[in-house]
This record gives structure tokens, sequence and C-alpha cells, in this order.
């Protein structure tokens, strides 16, 4: 609500206290009760202190509103707000059927109070009793039931949402955000801000971004954007930054994002976005300290679902980079896949098989999003083909690791993502950028390139992979074993051992042992690879 209004509010409300008529002051606020409670929390809650409780105390839709307006910004954390939605409901238990609306609307206040503590499940039985009632043939008119409807819908599709019901969350957040004028400035930015995490995770980042200037526009001249309100449209924002590398814009958007998270649902989904531009910032420990934020911000949630995941992936995802497999194996075998595999955990599994050599293993773990195929997360699905051009590139299948690592830059091109280099060691991304630059690329596609040659550059290139023996047989000159020790450990006769040896130094460009390692470590190659390992 612009500040102008909101004074003008104020003004009446001076003057009719003054003439001692409280009622006039009452209807005065009444039909901006929902806005004022979103967009001046401290305001409106100062304004209904100036009347005497005894007007407004068995008023249960002035309760609804100022247990409401504890989600506005610079206000107490939300749970202030349940002792004023029970005092509602309670007013309500003695009225007749021509209170049902007012009841359904406490219902929907109540429920978006309790999705702001992580009380999801009691969230949603309130939503559930608000649909129920609004029935055909019910006593609710007509314009009522469309306001209660979208606004019922709304709180719907923002618990599925958390849940990880992605489809079902975007069918009702589309129908919601349908009736615009049914909806406060702050439920319509709210709206749009989970349309916008949804397109994200559907690589529709044109149409995420479109979503965000236009919340932004809609909260120009409020405080809209420091309230919880704006929690989901600032998450995506900073999402969509990182998505891109535009490091320098996510950072910008971190402190807004953390200050409207702080005090509602999106509070520990933040410090999972924080540490995830922690992770491409390469402050791999910092992002594990934010996501220990996260773990005590869930703390207190019925169930962290589909957020609390998204923390334990990433978190997985940092301990892979930081050599820590066994303890990153434990998160990834525990997460199952959503429908469509939006997060994917297989695609982190893969990425650790690839790293410690096990490249047949790190192949068959992404059959499953393959067999998906367009069905498959278009966002996760391009760190799935650019993985699988890595392993199929190791493994001396060059035709498929071609098609794979097309696939996926035709769609970063696209959607402006660069995420799904990240997963690639340097050495290979290098040489995979200088297989695709031979193949004539689009504009687009040769632009991606161009930067990945540039940031690759002083890394070294293997053109050739070295085979799974030869894997072995590294494994073993980093231990210091001798030439008849390789052969004792792998079985062979000391002469194969040597002429492994020949084939991986010239493969490494190297004559020595040392050199043989230090090349290694720079191409990632040096993970730990046992006999036992999967060709």
């Amino acid at each position: 609500m612009p500040l102008p209004l909101f004074e003008e509010l104020r003004r009446s409300v001076d003057a009719a206290l003054a003439a001692g008529d409280h009622d006039a002051a009452l209807a005065s606020l009444r039909p901006h009760l929902r806005a004022l409670a979103a967009e001046e929390g401290a305001g409106f809650r100062s304004l209904i202190g100036r009347l005497p409780e005894s007007v407004w105390h068995e008023d249960a839709v002035i309760a609804a509103a100022m247990g409401a307006s504890y989600r506005a910004a610079e206000s107490p954390r939300g749970s202030s707000a349940i002792g004023y939605l029970h005092a509602a409901e309670a007013g309500l238990e003695v009225a007749g059927r021509e209170a049902d609306p007012d009841r359904v609307a406490v219902w929907l206040s109540h429920a978006a109070a309790l999705r702001a503590l992580g009380r999801l499940d009691s969230a949603a039985g309130y939503v559930q009793r608000a649909r129920a009632l609004d029935t055909p043939g019910g006593i609710l008119s007509v314009p009522v039931r469309v306001e209660l409807g979208a606004r019922s819908t709304l709180e719907a599709g923002l618990l599925d949402l958390h849940f990880g019901r992605l489809d079902a969350a975007s069918d009702q957040l589309h129908f919601a955000n349908g009736f615009p004028d049914q909806l406060t400035l702050a439920e319509r930015i709210e709206c749009l801000g989970a349309l916008a995490l949804l397109d994200y995770i559907n690589a529709k980042l044109d149409t995420a971004e479109r979503q965000i200037a236009e919340a932004r526009e809609l909260a120009a001249g409020t405080t809209l954007l420091a309230s919880t309100y704006a929690g989901a449209v600032l998450t995506a924002e900073m999402l969509i930054a990182i998505e891109k590398h535009d490091i320098e814009r996510a950072a910008r958007v971190e402190p807004e994002m953390l200050e409207a998270a702080r005090r509602g649902d999106w509070e520990p989904f933040g410090h999972v976005v924080s540490a995830y531009l922690r992770l491409i910032s390469g402050r791999l420990i910092e992002g594990l300290d934010e996501l220990q934020r996260a773990r005590q911000a869930f703390r207190g949630w019925d169930d962290a679902r589909f957020g609390g995941d998204a923390a334990d992936l990433l978190r997985a995802t940092i301990l892979v980079l930081l050599d820590h497999g066994d303890e990153a194996w434990e998160i990834l075998r525990d997460l199952e896949a959503y429908p469509h595999h939006p997060l994917c955990p297989a695609r982190v599994t893969a990425q650790l098989r690839f790293r410690h050599g096990d490249l047949q293993g790190a192949a068959a773990v992404l059959a499953d999003c393959e067999a998906l195929g367009d069905d498959h997360s278009p966002r996760t699905l391009m760190d799935v083909r650019m993985l699988r051009g890595a392993i199929e590139f190791e493994r001396g299948e060059y035709a498929l690791s071609d098609v794979m690592v097309d696939r996926a830059l035709v769609t970063m091109a696209r959607t402006g993502s660069r995420a799904p280099l990240r997963s690639i060691p340097p050495g290979t991304l290098a040489a995979l950028a200088a297989r695709a630059l031979s193949r004539s690329p689009s504009e687009a596609v040769r632009r991606i390139l161009e930067r990945v040659v540039e940031a690759t550059d002083g890394h070294d290139r293997l053109i050739e992979p070295l085979s799974h023996r030869e894997l072995l047989v590294l494994a073993e000159v980093e231990k210091g074993s001798t030439v008849a020790g390789i052969a004792a450990a792998l079985f062979i006769s000391p002469n194969t051992v040597k002429t492994h040896l020949r084939r991986l130094y010239r493969k490494l460009g190297v004559t020595t042992r040392t050199d043989a390692i230090r090349k290694a470590k720079s191409l990632g190659l040096g993970r730990p690879v046992t006999r036992d390992s999967p060709a």
C-alpha cells in the first residue's frame, strides 16, 4: 500500500476517534485490512492499538488481520500471529452461518502463519477446511467464493511447492495468478515468486526473470521486498544469477534475500541458496557453514521436505568436491528422486563415481535419468548430459560423448545456464571444449566454448583418456609401488606393467613418476581406484 494511502487512512481514524465514533474508525479500515496488514504491519498494529479493545476484540476479521501483520517487514517472528488467530477462531465458535466467509478468511490466515513457521501439515489442514466450506450450493456468495477460492488456491500451491509436489504447485499457482484483483499486492508478489522458482527448476529462466521483474515493479514504493512475502521471489532471483554464473548479481541480491526470508518459511532455503553461492565462488567450507544454518532453521519444521532434500544434495556436492566421498555417499544413498528429477541425486552420485575413476558405475547411475528422456527436469538434464559426455569421453566413446555434450551446450545457449560446466574437472572440460569447437557450433554455443577455453587456460588437456587398467597402475604409482609391487597388486606380469607405464606416460605427456602424479592431479585423476572397481 503506497504510503499516502496509509497516511490518509491514519487521518481518517484520527478524525473518527476525535469525534468518539469508533464504528466510523473501523469502517474506514475494513476495506483495506489485508493490504494494511501485509504492507504496513507495524503501522496497522499501531492504528488498531489506538482503538478501545472492547471495540474490536470480538471481531474475528480484525484479529486475523492483526495476526497476518506479523509477516510484514520489520515485524517479530510469525509465532506472534498464532495467538491472534486462535482468538479469531474462538470468536467465531459462537457465530452462526452468516459468519462463514469470515471463518474461511481466518482459516486461510492461520494456514499462512503456520506455513511461515514450517508447520506445513497443520497449515494444509486449514487449507483443506477452507476448501471444504467453499463448495457449490454453499451459502457463500459468488464474489466471496471467487476471492476465497483464489486465496485458498494460492496457499495450497505454496504448500505443494514446499512438499515437492511441483506439478500440483504449478497448476495451483497459475490458477491463483489468473485472479490478480482478488489478491493483495503482497499475495501477488508471493505467487509470482513461487512461479519464478518453478520456472527456474524447469530451466525457463527468461520467464522467471519476467516474473521477478513484475514482482519488483509491484513492490515499488512499499516495504514488501523486505517482508516474508518476497522470500520466494528473491531466492529465485539469486538462483537464476547463480545459474548464469553472474556472481556479482547474486552477491548483490543475497542481503536483500536473507532479510526477506529470515522471518518466514523461506529462511532455511535462503541459507541453502547462500551455500550454493559459496560453492560456485570456491568457498566450500563457508558453504558447509551456511548449510548448517539451514539445518538449524529446519529443526522447527514438521518435515523439511523439498528444501531439506535440496540442502542435503548440496551438502553431498560440496563433500564430493572436498574429496570426502564416504560422507557424500552416506547422504546420497538415502535421497530419493522426486518425479522428473528436479533435484536429481543421480547426477551427484555419478559425479562422485566419475571422480573416483568408476566410469561404468557413473554411467550406470544415470540410466534412470536417461530413461525419463524429455520428462526429466530440463535444468538438471543439462547436468546429466554434460556429465555423461565427460564419462563417455574418458571411456573413449567419442561419438556418444560429442552428442551428449552438444545437446547440453545447445540447451545452455538457449537458457543462459552455465551450471552444468561446474561438475566437470577442468582438464576434462578443456578437452571437451576443444573437441566441440572443432565441430563448427552455432555462434551462441561458440561463445560459451570460448569462455570455457579462457577459464580453463593453463589446465592440462588429456585428449586421449586413460584406460581403466592405466588408472589402476596410476593409483599404484601414487602409492610409490615398484614395478614388481604393481605387478603383484594387479596380478599381471612386470613386462605388462612396463607397457602400461609407457602408455600412461605418453597419454599424460610426461617422462617421470613425479610428473605423472602432478599431471594426474591437475586433471582430476588422482582419486582412489581399486582392483575391484568396475572396468
